[in-house]
């Protein structure tokens, strides 16, 4: 688990931040370092310095979750005006009906890229797990999966004159797309809540302000898209398209304030 050992003065960079992750395990093995310098014995000095060495490679890793979590976040908030302008310069043609529907347009090929690099990344968390980040590391893999899902099960084009098949992927898809959903609103109110047992500062408490509005948007929209694909709202409000980006920004933003967190724990 992602828990955040807060306390006032946080600083950048973050693994000189002895309150981040990163900065604790340097912390830890910065002692382990000092520990085998003033041992006289020399099979409890190789001990160690094994485990200090093994200390400060957790100790980049978690840095790199970090920085992870950064450009997850710059991905997710770009993305929507990115489809929507990028479409726009090469058709010329107004807003998509949601998304996904920006597969069948010049620029789905950013879509589906930028699916599968949110993949690789979500599943980057699990490249070699660190203590108390068991969780994030099993909803990453999900989130990973579902992810590809909804890249490469796309929607239909037109739901009217689509065959079987073709509504057979974009039900995949719809699923993949909900359950991706879930798993980002759970990664904000969740996982990025918990503060560890150093107490939690005002900044801190700030910070989850941010994660539990974020989380909150990603929640109702999964809920008004239900109720929009119920009540069918006119096509020209494109409604599943602002629903959507809405959920996908506030995911961005969520993710971008825990990737920044050092600096924008910072007191003023």
């Amino acid at each position: 688990m992602v828990i955040e050992q807060d306390m006032p003065g946080t600083r950048d960079p973050v693994a000189a931040d002895p309150t981040s992750e990163a900065g604790r395990l340097a912390q830890q093995s910065a002692d382990a370092f000092e520990d085998a310098d003033r041992s006289p014995d020399p099979q409890v000095k190789a001990d160690r310095l094994a485990a200090a060495q093994e200390l400060a490679g957790d100790s980049e890793l978690a840095a790199a979750y970090t920085y992870l979590q950064r450009v997850v976040g710059i991905i997710a908030v770009l993305l929507p005006a990115v489809l929507a302008l990028g479409n726009m310069l090469f058709n010329g043609v107004e807003l998509r009906g949601s998304i996904s529907g920006y597969y069948y347009t010049p620029v789905g090929s950013v879509f589906v890229g930028a699916l599968c690099a949110l993949a690789v990344f979500f599943l980057s968390y699990n490249y070699r797990p660190l203590p108390r980040y068991e969780v994030d590391n099993v909803l990453g893999n999900l989130a990973c999966l579902v992810a590809l899902g909804v890249a490469f099960f796309p929607t239909t084009d037109h739901a009217a004159t689509a065959s079987g098949g073709e509504k057979a992927v974009a039900l995949v898809h719809l699923l993949c797309a909900c359950a991706l959903f879930v798993l980002l609103a759970l990664f904000s109110l969740v996982l990025f809540t918990r503060t560890g047992g150093g107490g939690r500062s005002a900044a801190k408490g700030r910070r989850n302000v941010v994660y539990r509005v974020c989380g909150g948007l990603i929640v109702a929209t999964i809920v008004l898209v239900v109720v929009s694909n119920i009540v069918d709202p006119p096509g020209s409000w494109h409604s599943l398209f602002w629903l959507e980006s809405v959920g996908v920004v506030a995911f961005g933003i969520s993710w971008l304030v825990k990737g920044w967190r050092p600096r924008l724990g910072a007191p003023a």
